[in-house]
């Protein structure tokens, strides 16, 4: 605020003040309601400004509305690509359909650690696709986790 102008007289006023000084009959989509309406004068060219206060109803409105029971879909209803794998029900690494399993690292960074010695195939077969996931058979997962060559390389 600038030294030079005066804010103004500070006169308090009361609630009831207000009311008698603003109050107006608005008229509404629905339909006359009482309110408060405050337009202050303007000396210069700008357009005239009003405010309202208690134009908009605050009852709820209890009419029945249809219910959308079929609301549009904002996701893709195609299956995820891990369902599509799963549904396949076949090994990625040997092709058998026996007990389908699925192996899951924690973390892509763990398949290719730097510095380490070279991975085995189905680390590489992970790393390539970028997928913390590999649906394997029963056998290929326990090769996996006892650190032998699982089904056939890819």
């Amino acid at each position: 605020m600038v030294a030079d102008q005066d804010p103004g007289p500070e006169i308090p006023i009361t609630v009831p003040q207000v009311y008698r000084r603003y109050r107006a009959v608005l008229v509404t989509e629905r339909g006359p309601r009482r309110g408060l309406r405050a337009a202050p004068d303007r000396d210069d060219e700008r357009p005239p400004v009003e405010a309202h206060w208690g134009r908009i109803s605050l009852a709820r409105d209890i009419a029945p509305r249809p219910l959308d029971d079929d609301p549009i879909r904002i996701w893709n209803s195609r299956r995820s690509e891990l369902v599509q794998r799963l549904l396949a029900e076949a090994c990625e690494r040997c092709d058998s359909t026996h007990k389908v399993e699925v192996h899951y690292v924690r973390a892509l960074k763990d398949l290719n650690p730097k510095g380490r010695k070279p991975q085995p195939d189905w680390v590489e077969q992970m790393a390539a696709r970028r997928r913390k996931t590999l649906v394997v058979c029963r056998t290929c997962h326990e090769d996996i986790h006892a650190g032998r060559p699982t089904g056939r390389p890819r």
